[in-house]
């Protein structure tokens, strides 16, 4: 039985703690008794806890932190078109969006590793300190290179900001609200672009410059400065934050489930007249657990969870390496598309603006031009743009992210109910037909209306994606599975990126069939995963 006293006592009383037993049938499988074991009563033990302050707490604190990344990734478009002191020209503009996929990819690469083997909170603390200090050094670039190079290592800790956030969160819930806070955390998302918009649609307009040694302090630093609050508050609050609850019991870390009750006991004492009246419910419910850990992690490794190449092997067993495979392909269609049109959604509209269609093209001087003359936002022919027309850039993009809103509403009242396999393969069938649409109607009206449809629906699939691919695979390692999908995953998106750039003016119909094929794919393979709402996930 487990009671509260034996989870504060000394460490000489720790080897009379008794946690867990061992009363489980066999079963045949490529792994071990012991860890579904081990597997089930971890879940057992999540799902005593009832939701109470600290698990807002956490889930604002971190939705700060992923919210304060996306601010920043769109805040990137608007200082391309706004930084006039830059020298930025039709030729580079384009670095900033290639640097940031290819540090992103990179980044999926290595922090998915890191986290399983240190811990989510300290990855997460360390991906929001690189964030912060990056784009304090956009603020203070004195030219592009040096901001494009600040870019990169921005996007390095959006990476694992990304890997790291929904794993670190979903842990502390039980199955039953682990859904919605899955949803929760996917709405600050779309909250950063809209309240990133809102604030570069009152600052960027505002013409100031005010000499700082080698720079001039302007607009668009100005509104890079403010975007870093959140990442900074987030960031903060974190050092304060308990390590997950599931990555201590799955490292029998007696010292650390300690740490991690008496944090969630004091957060949730802060506005209670009995100082542990929580601790006093903790105690009462796990009581009623007839479980025992000491045994099962006399036979599971706990130094195995720190080796990598052995997260590698588990990886290749069933059912974890038909998942894999699985997800590496869902992840790398749906970031092929998502990715790599999204970005140029703007560039789609503005070339149906100025009269052309793709079956009824007529040829201009236009369409002799490179894609580095022609590809970011709505393109003119300034390379900078200021007063009226970027305020017009800014509200277009401003009112995209509005009708994001409600599709990120309905996402959390639908995410448990008709769960997360089902959810994602609406959505994400809804934007590829989206995209073949734009080329079947081929006019400008019906071009703008899809794209807002377009924008709106994939930003929001993201949120029964990456929840479902936290839940798919067991504490252990969940990270290192998402870093291995994110990794190749934004492979694609760098490949949508180049394939659009270098397709779309010469044959446009083939660049909307390419990226409407890769979303559907994305949507068919998620068939054959099997859906995790209110599982067991370990």
């Amino acid at each position: 039985m487990v009671t509260e006293k034996s989870l504060l006592s000394s460490d000489d009383n720790d080897e009379k703690t008794v946690l867990m037993d061992q009363h489980e049938e066999l079963y045949s499988s490529d792994y071990s008794t012991d860890s579904i074991d081990l597997t089930s009563k971890i879940d057992e033990i999540v799902d005593a806890f009832d939701i109470r302050l600290f698990h807002y707490v956490i889930t604002i604190v971190c939705g700060l932190g992923y919210g304060g990344y996306s601010l920043l990734f769109q805040s990137l478009g608007f200082i391309v078109v706004a930084a006039c002191d830059l020298d930025i020209n039709r030729n580079n503009k384009g670095w900033v969006g290639l640097t940031f996929m290819i540090g992103i990819t990179v980044g999926f690469g290595i922090f998915g590793k890191l986290a399983d083997t240190y811990g989510r909170r300290k990855i997460l603390v360390l991906c929001l300190l690189i964030n912060w200090i990056s784009i304090l050094g956009c603020v203070f670039a004195y030219n592009y290179v040096m901001f494009v190079i600040m870019t990169g290592a921005f996007s390095l800790g959006c990476a694992g900001v990304s890997t790291t956030v929904y794993p670190y969160v979903t842990e502390f819930f039980p199955r039953r609200h682990r859904g919605r806070a899955g949803a929760v955390l996917s709405t600050f998302i779309t909250l950063g672009t809209t309240v990133g918009s809102i604030i570069a649609l009152v600052v960027l307009p505002r013409s100031f410059y005010i000499p700082m040694g080698a720079i001039y302090f302007t607009s668009w630093r100005l509104y890079l400065l403010i975007g870093t609050i959140p990442t900074l508050l987030s960031l903060c609050i974190l050092l304060c934050m308990p390590n997950s609850l599931r990555f201590v019991l799955a490292n029998n870390d007696r010292k650390g489930i300690r740490n991690v009750l008496n944090k969630i006991n004091q957060i949730n004492s802060c506005f209670n007249s009995a100082s542990d009246s929580y601790y006093q419910e903790i105690h009462f419910q796990l009581n009623h657990l007839d479980v025992r850990l000491n045994n099962i992690y006399d036979n599971v490794r706990n130094d195995s969870y720190k080796d990598f190449m052995d997260n590698i092997r588990k990886l290749m067993k069933q059912p974890w390496r038909k998942r894999l495979l699985i997800l590496i392909i869902m992840w790398f269609g749906y970031c092929f598309t998502e990715q790599g049109f999204i970005l140029w959604v703007p560039t789609v509209t503005a070339y149906y603006v100025s009269g052309k269609t793709c079956w009824h093209h007529h040829a201009s001087k236009d369409n002799h031009l490179s894609w580095n003359a022609t590809h970011f936002m709505n393109s003119t022919n300034f390379d900078c743009q200021s007063g009226e027309s970027l305020k017009s850039v800014v509200l277009n993009v401003l009112i995209g992210n509005l009708l994001s809103i409600p599709t990120a509403i309905l996402c959390f009242l639908l995410i448990n109910r008709v769960g997360r396999k089902a959810l994602y393969i609406v959505l994400v069938s809804i934007s590829g037909l989206s995209i073949i649409m734009m080329l079947i109607f081929d006019n400008t009206q019906s071009v703008m209306i899809l794209a807002c449809i377009f924008t709106s629906i994939t930003v929001n699939g993201w949120t029964p994606c990456k929840i479902w691919t936290t839940e798919l695979f067991r504490t252990e390692f969940r990270s290192t599975a998402a870093g291995i999908v994110g990794f190749i995953g934004y492979f694609g998106g760098i490949l949508g990126m180049i394939i659009f750039s270098s397709l779309f003016y010469s044959n446009c119909i083939a660049t909307f069939t390419i990226f409407s094929s890769f979303c559907l794919l994305s949507a068919f393979v998620a068939l054959f995963l099997p859906d995790t709402t209110n599982a067991d996930i370990g």
